[in-house]
């Protein structure tokens, strides 16, 4: 599939997606780049996007600072971390976020060394799932629906229950401004996506 072919909600996750994995990457701030230019919405993190183009590596240095390491996180990028007892990784929810990759024969990439609940990979589990569904709805109408509501019982169990207060720690300890920008622009397609399944979220606090 060509760029085009993947539909509008699954750009929007591809171009997320790839500042979680290699936010230093010209190729992930491009991706991102050209989906703000195409939606015309986020005009803030635009404008911050075009202005770390010719040095992404301080991108990369403040999100590990936050999210990585080497020294205490400050904003776990884990769902285990959020919703079980004592911030453990690689808990029983971590094996349940594993299984529904499952269902769409993915399997998680190693070389990044990260477990299965890592924000990062629960967006490439929707972007795969939006693709696929956008792929087959005129091909498979039945399968492009069961797809549409994988993404959406993972998004209700998952990832939809704790982005928020990923995002507001990302608001909260960020040094760019590129990264508060980010955050409120992943809190809200996050938003947009639960209300087009029929879930209510929680008001999004203001940053």
């Amino acid at each position: 599939m060509t760029h085009l072919d993947l539909g509008p909600v699954a750009n929007g996750y591809q171009a997320l997606k790839g500042m979680l994995f290699t936010p230093s990457s010209p190729e992930s701030l491009k991706r991102l780049i050209d989906w703000l230019e195409q939606e015309q919405r986020y005009p803030e993190l635009l404008q911050e996007a075009k202005q770390w183009q010719s040095e992404p590596l301080e991108l990369e240095c403040d999100f590990n600072r936050m999210c990585i390491g080497p020294t205490k996180l400050l904003v776990p990028p884990y769902e285990s971390v959020y919703r079980d007892v004592g911030r453990q990784l690689n808990t029983d929810r971590t094996m349940k976020v594993a299984d529904f990759y499952q269902q769409l024969g993915l399997v998680i990439d190693t070389s990044f060394n990260e477990p299965a609940d890592y924000i990062g990979n629960e967006l490439e589990f929707l972007f795969c799932a939006e693709a696929l569904r956008h792929q087959q709805q005129s091909e498979d109408p039945a399968a492009a629906e069961e797809l549409e509501q994988l993404a959406q019982v993972f998004l209700e169990q998952h990832i939809g229950t704790w982005y928020q207060t990923f995002t507001e720690g990302i608001c909260q300890h960020a040094r760019l401004d590129f990264w508060r920008c980010y955050a409120q622009v992943l809190e809200d397609f996050l938003t947009s996506r639960l209300k087009n399944s029929g879930v209510e979220t929680p008001t999004a606090k203001h940053h």
